[in-house]
Formats: structure tokens, C-alpha cells, sequence
């Protein structure tokens, strides 16, 4: 009879806590951070593109500046001279990367209409600032049977100046994330 007693007050005890993890999901629900992202059934299409221009160097060549295949194969291209250089993603690591770019920043869903109008809105609050020699980023992502592209000029320099350009807060994000995969692989890590 004790040890009866003594589970009920263990289950009681532990209940919150067990509850805590799935407060936000209906029974049964995936964990959405896990959703598994649909990619292109060629393991060479290529599932992110980034396109980088302008700014003091003169792209060598139309190639990407980096993108990343099916099969997780990255393709960094060096902007002066065309070399190339090349490392692989895991699985694993594709789909959390795409998942940063698809669902935490939900890119299919940015526009550069949407984040100059979010721009303009915050600029009634203030001052506005020119860039005169950035980059224009353009991203192509081809995942969950959709392809979207959109492009911004110098949208790291505009996100520090419009914090709460919801928009641009995710480009910049997303544009970041692949120049940091881009630095490592050109690294060689």
C-alpha cells in the first residue's frame, strides 16, 4: 500500500514536467522543428542557391557563388577567379539547414516588395540611410515542391538599421547562415 501511494505522488510530481515538452502540440503531432523538408528527387538539382554581385569585385563567372545539391554537395565558386571548391552536407545537415531557411525563417513567404514596404513603414520613424556599395544576395531555394527566388541589396547593413523589418530580419538571417556554411568551406572544414 505504501509503494502504491508512492507512485501516485511520483506521477503527480512528474506530470508538469512530462507535460512541459508537448504544452504547445496537439497528442500525436510532430515536433515541427523535425518536419521533414521534401527535396528534388535528382540528388544533383541544386536546393539553395546564392547569388552574389556587385559590391568592389566583379563576379568572374555566372555560377553561383554557392550552392548546395540534393545530396548535400556544396559548390562554393571564388567570385574573382571562378575556382571552385567543394565539401558535402550529411543528410542530417541538409535538412536542419533547410529548415532554418524554410520553416524557422519561412523564406517562400519573403519578397523584396514585402521588405521595401516594411522599410518604408519604418522610415516614417526615422531617417533613412543609402548604402552605395553593397551586395545584392540572391537567394534560390527549390524544396517541399516549390521554387522561390527573391533578392536584396545590402540587406545585412539595412537589417542593423531596421531591427524590426520582420522580412529583412529573415533574409539577412538566411543570406548569413550561407555565408557562414560559404567561410567553412572555404576553410576547408
Amino acid at each position: 500500500m505504501c509503494i502504491s501511494m508512492l507512485r501516485k505522488i511520483a506521477v503527480v510530481a512528474l506530470l508538469p514536467i512530462a507535460m512541459c515538452g508537448t504544452a504547445d502540440r496537439a497528442p500525436g503531432q510532430a515536433d515541427p522543428k523535425k518536419t521533414e523538408i521534401v527535396l528534388p528527387k535528382d540528388p544533383q538539382a541544386v536546393v539553395v542557391a546564392l547569388h552574389v554581385t556587385g559590391g568592389m569585385i566583379r563576379n568572374k563567372t555566372t555560377d553561383p557563388y554557392l550552392q548546395i545539391q540534393a545530396d548535400g554537395r556544396v559548390i562554393l565558386t571564388n567570385r574573382i577567379d571562378g575556382t571552385k571548391k567543394e565539401s558535402k552536407l550529411t543528410a542530417g545537415q541538409l535538412q536542419d539547414l533547410l529548415r532554418f531557411v524554410i520553416q524557422e525563417n519561412d523564406i517562400f513567404n519573403v519578397d523584396a516588395t514585402k521588405i521595401q514596404d516594411e522599410i518604408k513603414a519604418q522610415q516614417k520613424n526615422g531617417p533613412a540611410i543609402r548604402v552605395g556599395d553593397g551586395i545584392t544576395s540572391r537567394l534560390v531555394i527549390k524544396a517541399n515542391n516549390k521554387e522561390h527566388e527573391v533578392s536584396y541589396y545590402a540587406a545585412g547593413t539595412f537589417a542593423k538599421q531596421y531591427p524590426k523589418v520582420k522580412t529583412l530580419a529573415q533574409f539577412a538571417a538566411v543570406e548569413g547562415r550561407l555565408h557562414e556554411l560559404a567561410n567553412s568551406v572555404q576553410k576547408g572544414k
